[in-house]
C-alpha cells in the first residue's frame, strides 16, 4: 500500500506546473517543458523563444509569432540565447558596463526572452500569481541584450517578489531599415514590432511561471523608455501592459518621419554598394556585411533641419498606424493611453552626449553656432536663457545643462503634465541624483567622473553590482537608495501605487519604510522624488523656470 501511494505522489508530482525544490526547476508550458536554474535570488529560465526566427525571407518582415512545440524534448533554460546583432560586443570588445550578450553570441536569430523569479512561485501550487516587470533595454535603438549582465533580474524579482523579464529586440537596419517600394520594401518598426509579440507571449504564457497576465509593469531606460511612450500613443497595445515606468526618455529626439527615414535607408544602400531602394540586394547581405555597413555610417543627417535626430540614428518611425505621430504632440492632443506611470531623469542626462561629441573646450562663438544649428530662429532666445555670470574658456558644461533640459527633463514634464491635463492623475515624476561610488566605472568615458550620467541609475535599478563578474560595491548608502528604488517600483507593481505595498508583496527583505511619493499634481505643488544618498528627498516644481522656458519655445519638435 505504502509503495502505491508513493507512485501516486511521484505522478502527482509529475503533473505539476511547479515542482518541489529538489533538482532543476521544471514548467510545464503549451510547447512542452523547460528547465532552468536555481540561483540564491530565486529561479532563472533563459533562452525561451517569443518569435520565429527572422532571417532569410523573414528579415525585414513583421515579427511572426512562435508555435513550434518543444515536446518531446525537455527545452534547456539555462543558456541564454543569442543577443540581436549589434557593432561593439564581439568576443574581447571592451564592455565595461556588462551592456553586451554575456555569452557575446550575436545572431538574427536573436527573438528570445528571460524570466527570473521569487523561487516560491516555482514551489507551491497555491502561491498566489505574482506581477510582471517587463523590461526594455535602451542603446539608441542600435545596442543591448536583454541577457546583458547589467539587467540580469534576479535581485529586482527577489526584493520585490515579482517575475522580471527581459528580452531582445531587432536593432539598427536589422529592426528600423526604411528602405525599397512595393511588397518587397522594408519598412521599419521592426524592432517595435518584436517588443509587441514579447508582451503578447508574456500575456499568453507567464502564467506557467507563476505571473498574473493582467498585472505587467513595462519599464525601460532611454531607447527602451522611448519605445514604451511610443506604445502608449497607440491604443491598439492597450491589453498588452497595465502601467509603465519610463527611466531617461529623449522625447526631443524626434522619430523619423517616412522621407527621412528612406533617406537613411538609401545612405546605408551606398555603404553596402547597393542601389537605392534594391532589396535584392540589401537582402543578399549576409548579417556581418549588414553590420559592418551599418558601422561604416558615420554621422548622417537625414534632414539637415532636424539635427538632433543624428543622435538617435535609428528607431521608430512615424508612419500613422503603428507609430500614429509625434510623441510630446500625441501627449499634448490627449491621444495617449491613460495609465499609471512613474517617470523622471538623471540629474546631469546629457554630460556624456556632449562631451563624447566635442572633445576639446567649446568657445562661446562655437556655442552660438550651435544654437543656431539646432534651435533656428529661436537662438537668441535660448542664449539670453542659458548663459553664465562670468567669461569662461570652455562652454561644455553650460550646453551639456541646455541639452539636458532641452532633451530630457522639460519634455519630461510637459508629458507628464499633458498626461494630467487628459485626465490621468496616477501619474509619479522624480530626479536621480548620486553620483555612484563605483571606481573606474567610467574610465571610457572619464568626463562623467563626479556627475550624474545618462543611465547611471540602472545599475541600482537592477542592483547587478552584486554580480561577480562586475567586480563593484555599493556603499551602505547606495544600497539603502537601491532598496528604496525596489520598495518603489514593486509596490507600483503590486498595486499600482508606489507607496502601498500589496499583500503579496510580503515576501520583499530589506527593504526600507521610504518617503511618501505624493502624485505629481498642481495639489501637491508639483512634487519631485529627488533620489539620491544619504537621504531620498521631495522637492517642488523641479527646473520650473528653465521648463517654462522651453515650453514657451515649443522646440520639443524640431
Amino acid at each position: 500500500m505504502a509503495v502505491v501511494i508513493l507512485h501516486l505522489f511521484l505522478l502527482t508530482v509529475a503533473c505539476m506546473a511547479f515542482p518541489i525544490e529538489e533538482g532543476d526547476p521544471i514548467v510545464k508550458t503549451q510547447y512542452g517543458t523547460v528547465r532552468g536554474m536555481y540561483v540564491e535570488e530565486g529561479v532563472i529560465f533563459f533562452g525561451l523563444p517569443f518569435g520565429e526566427p527572422p532571417v532569410g525571407e523573414l528579415r525585414w518582415r513583421p515579427t511572426r509569432r512562435y508555435n513550434k512545440p518543444w515536446a518531446p524534448n525537455v527545452r534547456d533554460g539555462t543558456v541564454p540565447g543569442p543577443g540581436c546583432y549589434e557593432g561593439g560586443c564581439k568576443p574581447g570588445d571592451d564592455d565595461p558596463h556588462f551592456e553586451c550578450p554575456r555569452d557575446r553570441k550575436l545572431s538574427e536569430d536573436c527573438l528570445y526572452l528571460n524570466i527570473f523569479a521569487p523561487r516560491e512561485v516555482l514551489n507551491s501550487t497555491a502561491a498566489a500569481k505574482l506581477p510582471i516587470l517587463f523590461w526594455i533595454y535602451g542603446g539608441q535603438y542600435q545596442a543591448g541584450s536583454g541577457s546583458a549582465y547589467v539587467y540580469d533580474g534576479r535581485f529586482l524579482a527577489n526584493k520585490t517578489n515579482t517575475i522580471v523579464v527581459t528580452f531582445n529586440y531587432r536593432m539598427a537596419a536589422f529592426g528600423y531599415l526604411v528602405a525599397g517600394q512595393g511588397d518587397d520594401a522594408a519598412t521599419g518598426n521592426y524592432g517595435l514590432l518584436d517588443q509587441v509579440a514579447a508582451l503578447r507571449w508574456v500575456k499568453e504564457n507567464i502564467g506557467s511561471f507563476g505571473g498574473d497576465k493582467n498585472r505587467v509593469t513595462v519599464f525601460g531606460q532611454s531607447a527602451g523608455s522611448d519605445s514604451i511612450a511610443t506604445l502608449l500613443i497607440n491604443p491598439e497595445f492597450t491589453d498588452l501592459f497595465q502601467q509603465a515606468i519610463m527611466l531617461s526618455v529623449p522625447f526631443t529626439i524626434p522619430h523619423k518621419s517616412r522621407w527621412e527615414a528612406l533617406r537613411l535607408g538609401e545612405h546605408l544602400a551606398e555603404k553596402l554598394n547597393c542601389s537605392h531602394g534594391d532589396m535584392k540586394c540589401l537582402r543578399s547581405q549576409n548579417s556581418s556585411a549588414l553590420q559592418a555597413g551599418t558601422d561604416r555610417m558615420g554621422t548622417f543627417f537625414s534632414n539637415p533641419y532636424r539635427a538632433l535626430e543624428a543622435a538617435m540614428k535609428w528607431g521608430p518611425t512615424v508612419d500613422g498606424t503603428l507609430v500614429p505621430a509625434a510623441t510630446v504632440d500625441s501627449f499634448a492632443n490627449g491621444h495617449f493611453q491613460s495609465k499609471p506611470f512613474i517617470i523622471g531623469t538623471t540629474s546631469e542626462e546629457a554630460i556624456s552626449y556632449v562631451y563624447s561629441l566635442y572633445k576639446k573646450p567649446l568657445s562661446k562663438v562655437t556655442l552660438y553656432e550651435i544654437y543656431a544649428e539646432f534651435v533656428h530662429l529661436k537662438a537668441a532666445d535660448v542664449a539670453k536663457e542659458y548663459r553664465t555670470e562670468e567669461p569662461t574658456t570652455d562652454y561644455r558644461p553650460l550646453l551639456a545643462s541646455l541639452v539636458t533640459d532641452w532633451v530630457f527633463k522639460c519634455p519630461t514634464r510637459n508629458i507628464i503634465r499633458s498626461a494630467i491635463e487628459g485626465g490621468n492623475t496616477n501619474v509619479w515624476l522624480y530626479v536621480f541624483d548620486h553620483v555612484w561610488s563605483f571606481p573606474h566605472s567610467w574610465d571610457s568615458q572619464k568626463f562623467c567622473n563626479g556627475h550624474v550620467c545618462h543611465a547611471e541609475d540602472v545599475p541600482f535599478v537592477f542592483q547587478t553590482t552584486k554580480l561577480p563578474v562586475a567586480n563593484m560595491t555599493m556603499t551602505a548608502e547606495e544600497q539603502i537608495m537601491s532598496d528604496t528604488i525596489a520598495y518603489y517600483y514593486g509596490n507600483f507593481a503590486h498595486t499600482g501605487d508606489p507607496n502601498t505595498p500589496g499583500r503579496d508583496a510580503d515576501g520583499t527583505t530589506g527593504i526600507p519604510a521610504a518617503t511618501t511619493w505624493p502624485k505629481y499634481n498642481l495639489e501637491g505643488n508639483f512634487t519631485c522624488l529627488n533620489i539620491s544618498t544619504p537621504h531620498t528627498t521631495l522637492i517642488q516644481d523641479y527646473r520650473k523656470d528653465k521648463c517654462d522656458f522651453w515650453d514657451r519655445m515649443d522646440v520639443y519638435n524640431l
